[in-house]
């Protein structure tokens, strides 16, 4: 697939994409593309073919640097999960990042076919649309989609999944990434955190194996984050004194916490079934469609 800045060409999958009304042809036209059979006009934003209007309660994300010293746990532990199961794709199996945001996972599969789609014309996205209400693409025609740190900020996972399950080929996989011990982010577009009990049986539901599940562990880092929280949220509305009384108390935390990590797992994946820890940072795992 030609690319573009680091942007997939919408023009180099146009065979893959139907009307989402009709299922009939889209053409392109001066301000858009439009259906050749029922007519419906979806335009072009930024490149990217707008088949749903982005709702308006989101708040866009910024651009953010990513890479090695900027990453938490929990973003590091996401790259390595992707790029260890990339490893295992043929060169030529078609990818779809759905709610890609800024494309901060494009570098990992940028040298595969590829397809940027998200519910805001960001910069980077090739597809704006609500999959769960419209689906643009013909059915079988994916080999891989990315769901990472998606599904908390969607309201009905299943629907997702099930809309996903017709484009996707058969044996098609989908990688998903979701955090669950995180502060609400995304805000208002943040309606839950799934255990790995639900995940297993949201996958059940929607007719997916589960190829693999793992949780990711952080003791230490999660008093970590809980200090944070404070030093950040609470500590700003303190009156003076006690703001300068509570700073002395996070000093003493923060170095009885780098102590207390010196003597404490570190970042680790294991099962979720197979641990007593009951508190991960999130989840990843890889569903698959069956072949028959």
């Amino acid at each position: 697939m030609a690319e573009q800045d680091n942007k997939g060409e919408w023009r180099d999958f146009w065979g893959l994409l139907r009307c989402p009304q009709c299922n009939g042809n889209l053409v392109q036209d001066s301000n858009g593309v439009h259906c050749s059979v029922c007519q419906t006009h979806f335009p072009i934003d930024h490149n990217a073919i707008v088949f749903s209007q982005p709702p308006h309660a989101i708040n866009p994300s910024e651009k953010r640097e990513r890479g090695a010293g900027k990453d938490t746990h929990w973003r590091q532990a996401n790259n390595h999960f992707l790029q260890t199961h990339l490893q295992q794709l043929p060169e030529n199996a078609l990818i779809l990042d759905v709610g890609a945001g800024r494309g901060d996972f494009l570098p990992y599969y940028q040298h595969f076919p590829h397809i940027l789609l998200d519910i805001y014309p960001y910069p980077e996205i090739d597809i704006v649309c609500d999959l769960i209400t419209v689906n643009p693409f013909q059915a079988d025609c994916l080999d891989v989609v990315l769901l990472f740190n998606v599904l908390e900020h969607v309201q009905s996972p299943a629907a997702l999944l099930t809309s996903l399950w017709n484009v996707l080929k058969p044996g098609g996989k989908i990688f998903i990434t979701i955090p669950f011990m995180l502060k609400v982010h995304q805000a208002p577009l943040d309606f839950q955190r799934l255990t790995h009990y639900a995940l297993d049986e949201l996958a059940h539901q929607t007719g997916f194996n589960i190829i693999t599940i793992e949780g990711v562990y952080d003791p230490v880092g999660l008093i970590y984050e809980a200090t944070r929280y404070y030093r950040f949220w609470t500590r700003p509305e303190q009156k003076r004194l006690t703001r300068l009384f509570s700073g002395v108390i996070l000093k003493t935390l923060s170095w009885h916490i780098g102590l207390l990590n010196l003597f404490s797992p570190k970042p680790y994946i294991q099962s979720p079934f197979e641990t007593n820890n009951p508190a991960p940072l999130g989840y990843q795992l890889i569903l698959e469609k069956p072949s028959v």
